[in-house]
């Protein structure tokens, strides 16, 4: 069984050969017993019933069912009376209000709840206070746990949850979906045997403070369709939390081998005005999706955690996507708008769309490169990005099949863009990049699992690159591109200027530096303002002639080395 320090690992190794396939073994593998039975909604046995309800209360008030506020001593009680009325084997369906006398009232549980559908919970300003002492049993749970037609808001959950028993990716405040056996609540759940699609979630307005060791804030499984969030803020106690939010997909089907079973994907999932801080810098991860599609994140801001944002098709690959429900829509867009990261130690956006099969499940398919490959597109419109430390980590990193970039601003990491060989299609449009060790973009890393590498295509436009390669002053060029069939660079700026910036470029070597298999690269209507003293604005590193790159109308520092046409 993987432990969440394995998770973890999987997470960092974002920057290798076969892109982001690991996410998805963070969470501790499916038991591969077949079930052929009915789905159940709950093994738990319940409670004994509570006392009557007080009737003085409405229908829908929480004090009506015998929980009080603003008293620790009262978090078993409170907790076995919330789960008699909410099982998701009973009766109650509707609205249900915590009462808020105070303006600041707190209501103490001790244990996880799951909820039946149809429950829409309304905080009323008050705070959900979950403090336990972890068993095996809370493997994959969280404290208010459901699977479809539920909302909560309005108020805040604080999670004291110290990580003990034996039990992996425990401890978090919301959990929506499930997946195979992997929990004790909800299973088993296999997608296509479930009498109706998990989803139908919203929470909005909520606050979220955490020091669980290494948890999450809110984890979802599975099948998932039509979910919303807004408005939601997750504190990580000073490094304590490992997650904010974060998906993986799920299972269709329940065929006892696991390379065989059909998997399920999250769809239709919109996420606005995420505010995630002070998660551990040396493993967090504030944002991530693994194996989801046609998500929309809108307002994102993170301050303090090792990522900020991860999405990859994870261990299932989309190789056996649901047929009828997910077949068509695996692979498809992930889009990201505005987007505001602060102090990211490692590489702040990491979107995998390579997935090598070669560790995970799939590893007995034998899967060609093509089933490997091409499996998420991103789009990523508005961002700020900035480094912590200068650290290992990269602005954005991609091996999206195709990517589309624009209006951002990059600043302080080892490099600014980086794509892999595996991304062959992309628009890089309005982004600027300043102050990282080595180059502004890289374009063409040598991670490649077709051999030999496809070559690229695509356009940087308006751009502006200076200030870099600080760690090797003259060492890296604004723009590093290699293995490309076509590309045109047009209408950038490279290098400050003391009429433009105040300063002189005093460490970017070069503009553009072309690699032995650029072809047909068109460099017009650039302007570099400078280079480092010695350094060459444009450099095409071909033994075999100009290979069809040009430059045209350049202005500025137009010097060049190699052949050109």
């Amino acid at each position: 069984m993987r432990t969440r320090r394995t998770i973890m690992s999987s997470v960092l190794a974002l920057l290798g050969a076969s892109g982001v396939a690991g996410v998805a073994a963070k969470i501790s593998p499916v038991s591969s017993a077949n079930t052929d039975g009915p789905v159940s909604s709950n093994r738990e046995a319940l409670p004994p019933a509570g006392p009557p309800p007080k009737v003085n209360f409405a229908v829908s008030d929480i004090r009506r069912y015998g929980l009080v506020a603003n008293t620790p001593s009262a978090a078993s009680e409170n907790t076995r009376a919330l789960i008699a009325l909410v099982s998701p084997s009973g009766t109650f369906a509707g609205n249900l209000c915590f009462a808020n006398t105070t303006g600041k009232d707190i209501y103490y549980f001790n244990d996880i709840i799951p909820f039946r559908e149809g429950i829409q919970v309304d905080l009323q300003g008050c705070t959900l206070h979950f403090s336990k002492t972890g068993v095996r049993e809370d493997t994959d749970c969280g404290f208010i746990f459901a699977m479809r037609d539920f909302s909560i808001a309005n108020g805040s959950i604080v999670v004291d949850y110290q990580m003990a028993g034996g039990g992996n990716n425990a401890g978090n405040a919301l959990t929506f979906g499930s997946r195979g056996e992997d929990s004790r609540y909800f299973s088993p759940t296999y997608d296509s045997l479930l009498p109706s699609p998990m989803g139908n979630i919203c929470v909005r307005n909520l606050r979220i403070s955490s020091n669980t060791k290494g948890g999450f804030g809110i984890l979802m499984f599975g099948g998932l369709n039509g979910v919303v969030m807004e408005n939601i803020w997750i504190d990580g106690n000073a490094g304590s939390l490992e997650f904010g939010i974060y998906y993986e997909f799920g299972w269709a089907t329940n065929e006892p081998k696991r390379e065989l079973r059909q998997t399920s994907h999250a769809h239709n999932m919109r996420f606005s005005n995420i505010n995630i801080s002070n998660l551990d810098t040396e493993r967090g991860q504030a944002f991530g999706l693994t194996g989801a599609y046609s998500c929309w994140i809108d307002g994102l801001y993170v301050k303090s955690a090792k990522v900020l944002f991860q999405c990859s098709p994870g261990e299932a690959a989309f190789f056996r996507p649901w047929v009828g429900v997910d077949r068509i829509g695996a692979k498809r867009n992930i889009a990201l708008r505005n987007v505001v990261g602060t102090g990211i130690a490692g590489t702040a956006i990491a979107v995998a769309g390579a997935s090598s099969t070669a560790g995970g499940y799939l590893r007995v398919t034998g899967n060609a490169a093509i089933d490997q490959t091409d499996l998420i597109d991103c789009s990523i419109d508005g961002f700020a990005i900035d480094g912590a430390d200068l650290g290992g980590g990269y602005g954005i990193h991609s091996s999206a099949e195709k990517i589309d970039l624009r209006n951002g601003r990059i600043t302080n990491f080892s490099r600014g863009l980086v794509t892999t060989d595996e991304c062959t299609r992309m628009t890089i449009e309005s982004v600027d990049i300043f102050g990282c060790k080595q180059c502004g973009m890289e374009i063409g890393q040598q991670a490649s699992i077709w051999s030999p590498p496809r070559q690229k295509m695509g356009s940087i436009r308006n751009c502006f690159i200076a200030g870099n390669s600080i760690a090797a002053p003259g060492l890296f060029a604004g723009i590093e591109l290699d293995r490309c069939a076509t590309f045109v660079i047009e209408g950038n700026r490279f290098g400050y200027e003391p009429t433009h910036d105040g300063v002189a470029e005093a460490t970017q070597g070069f503009a553009v530096r072309l690699g032995t298999q650029a072809n047909n690269v068109v460099c017009r209507c650039n302007h570099t303002g400078g280079v480092r003293a010695g350094g060459t604005a444009y450099v095409n590193r071909s033994g075999a002639g100009a290979q069809g790159n040009v430059i045209a109308n350049s202005s500025g520092n137009s010097s060049a080395t190699g052949s050109w046409r």
